[in-house]
């Protein structure tokens, strides 16, 4: 892949270049074509009105050493005619016989009183020269032609020049794109290489893999941080789902293995009935039995909610003072019954991000501990506020209370307090803080302000629009 990118960056500046770099040279190529051909229409004409008076007495010495000068300084050469078109002087030839000039096209043009200019190629000299040639006139009169011819072969040097450090910049910009485009290319190719090094570390059962992309395009920065948030959840989700088979596995061997000596000690009974039979022994081992069924059920209930929310991954706006209010009135009949007053307070409405059921469940467990702690004739408070950014929901009884280090485990799976009544699973609090956490908020356990009981607190994320409205 880095290739393929350096080469088109190489491509795209070759391109560029060429649309560049080609008129360059072409202009370049016509500009000193055209000032060959303007410097010597200028001499010519400057020679033209020196030998003039010359020409018309026919005084060809004359004319031979202005020309003959011009020649030698300049390399051109220089035939004057007479109005006949018969050389008075040729400095390619000055001892020549006068040579007859009036077939010639540039001297038929000058004759004629025009001027010719352009560029041929000689086959009698074998090169190329730029020629121009003007009339002589004298009171209107044409008396002759002047023409010089010059060598293209100094401007046509030139011009390969001119190419050759065309081309030579063009290597130069070339490799400087390809070095450049390397570069880039290296930054840009190697936050790939990490994703599929990532990806194929996961592929291979390593739910560590990660992208380490520290460098390169914003856009594939922002994927390999999204590359990782997966992984991590898949890692987490993973990493639960073991926890809970462990969890599971360890937690329901006990009621089993209760159940199966209870069950076993039916099967003795009944298999050899005997009129001595203690009634009361059996009836205990079936409610026994009874008991466990009930407990293994509340612990496979807790252990599914756990999963539930270790997988839960949509998230919705729910009124949480509608859902505390109906929780409540759940939860208000068991109270009753245990002498507990539940006290609520909330405003009309206030909306958070909950997992879907999320909040049902939370408000289940935190009400059924409190219930079950509080002594008769106590009051649990319960109540929802909101700020700006969070919704909280406090649960306050008047039981026994925990102490920090127990406040600190009480949120662990299957962690249940010192002394605490026998049947429950240690799973409530664990459920409510996977729940919360799930949700984008926490759960924090304290001392209640007079130091009775135990105070827990959720925070949920506020939604967008819910603002808490007056208070029920």
């Amino acid at each position: 892949m880095t290739r393929r990118l350096v080469l088109s960056y190489v491509l795209l500046a070759a391109f560029i270049l060429l649309v560049l770099q080609l008129p360059l040279g072409l202009t370049f190529a016509s500009r000193a074509q055209e000032n060959l051909l303007a410097d010597v229409e200028r001499d010519s004409r400057v020679l033209a009105g020196l030998v003039e008076e010359r020409v018309e007495k026919q005084d060809a010495p004359a004319v031979a050493a202005i020309t003959q000068g011009y020649a030698d300084q300049t390399r051109g050469r220089v035939v004057v005619t007479n109005a006949d078109g018969v050389s008075l002087v040729d400095t390619a030839s000055p001892n020549s016989d006068p040579r007859d000039f009036s077939t010639r096209p540039e001297f038929i043009s000058a004759l004629q009183g025009t001027q010719s200019l352009g560029i041929r190629q000689s086959t009698t000299l074998d090169e190329e020269l730029a020629y121009v040639a003007v009339p002589i006139s004298s009171d209107g009169k044409i008396t002759g032609a002047v023409r010089i011819s010059f060598p293209t072969e100094e401007v046509r040097e030139e011009v390969r020049e001119n190419w050759l450090r065309l081309g030579a910049l063009t290597a130069l910009i070339l490799a400087a794109a390809a070095s450049l485009g390397w570069l880039v290319a290296r930054w840009a190719v190697s936050p790939v290489a990490e994703l599929e090094h990532g990806a194929e570390r996961l592929a291979g059962g390593d739910l560590s893999g990660r992208a380490e992309v520290d460098r390169g395009p914003p856009e594939l920065q922002h994927l390999a941080e999204t590359f990782n948030n997966m992984a991590a959840h898949l890692e987490i989700l993973v990493g639960s789902q073991q926890a809970f088979v462990a969890d599971a596995s360890h937690q329901l061997r006990t009621p089993l293995t209760a159940m199966r000596l209870r069950i076993e000690s039916l099967e003795d009974a009944l298999e050899t009935p005997s009129a001595n039979a203690d009634w009361e022994l059996l009836r205990a081992d079936a409610e026994a039995i009874s008991s466990e069924v009930e407990r293994l059920t509340h612990l496979v209930d807790g252990l599914l909610a756990l999963a539930r929310s270790e997988s839960s991954l949509s998230l919705e706006s729910v009124d949480v003072a509608a859902v505390t209010a109906q929780a409540v009135e759940r939860w208000q009949p068991l109270a009753e019954e245990s002498g507990v007053d539940v006290l609520l307070t909330c405003p009309a409405t206030a909306q958070a991000r909950v997992v879907r059921g999320g909040l049902e469940q939370i408000l289940d467990n935190l009400l059924d501990n409190a219930i079950g702690v509080a002594p008769p004739n106590t009051k649990i408070a319960l109540s929802v506020s909101s700020d700006s950014e969070h919704v909280t929901i406090r649960v306050q009884d008047s039981g026994p209370g925990m102490t920090d280090l127990e406040q600190e485990r009480a949120t662990r799976r299957f962690w249940r307090a010192p002394g605490a009544e026998p049947g429950g699973s240690g799973l409530g609090l664990a459920i409510v803080a996977e729940l919360a956490a799930a949700s984008g908020g926490s759960v924090k356990l304290s001392d209640p302000p007079d130091h009775t009981g135990l105070e827990v607190t959720v925070t949920l994320v506020l939604a967008p629009g819910g603002v808490a409205t007056s208070s029920r």
